[in-house]
């Protein structure tokens, strides 16, 4: 496939990498457009294209979608039955939905690493303190939530038991 500027591209989420890949995007004379949640989000100033809307919510996904030629994340928590649809549709999706349910779920993440023994840090999936407390001989440990942190939120750095309670 050759290189061709005249190509639309959407971006779900507007945050710091995305305002990255635009910076370089400028570059090529690329045409992106931005769906986030966020009116004030860092890629607004910089894109193309910029729709205030629910990343997560299905309609607003896929009517960013329909006159777009490609379609990227920078973050994936975003509706992938709506990028599923467009990617039916013959929109190019990139990561493909079912990489992006994947990632999405960091517990279902973790453990294709393990099953594909692609290297990774050790981990114990528990679902719940009383799990967590049972598993002290681990400590220290990094407790994350399976679907919807990013950038600390929803983790915890647990290093003695007394840290447990803090979360």
């Amino acid at each position: 496939m050759s290189f061709n500027n005249s190509q639309k591209i959407g971006i779900l989420g507007g945050g710091q990498l995305g305002k990255m890949l635009i910076q370089t995007a400028l570059d090529l004379d690329l045409d992106i457009s931005v769906l986030d949640n966020d009116s004030d989000c860092p890629c607004k100033s910089i894109s193309t294209r910029f729709v205030q809307g629910d990343i997560s919510d299905f309609d607003t996904v896929y009517k960013f979608g329909k006159d777009l030629d490609l379609i990227t994340i920078e973050i994936e928590n975003v509706n992938i039955e709506a990028l599923k649809k467009l990617e039916s549709e013959g929109k190019r999706v990139f990561p493909q939905p079912h990489i992006i349910a994947n990632i999405k779920n960091k517990c279902t993440q973790k453990q294709f690493f393990k099953d594909n023994n692609i290297p990774t840090t050790e981990f114990i999936l528990v679902s719940g303190l009383s799990e967590i407390r049972s598993n002290t001989n681990f400590l220290p440990a990094v407790n994350k939530i399976g679907i919807g942190g990013y950038d600390g939120r929803g983790v915890q750095t647990i290093k003695t038991e007394q840290d447990i309670d803090k979360g």
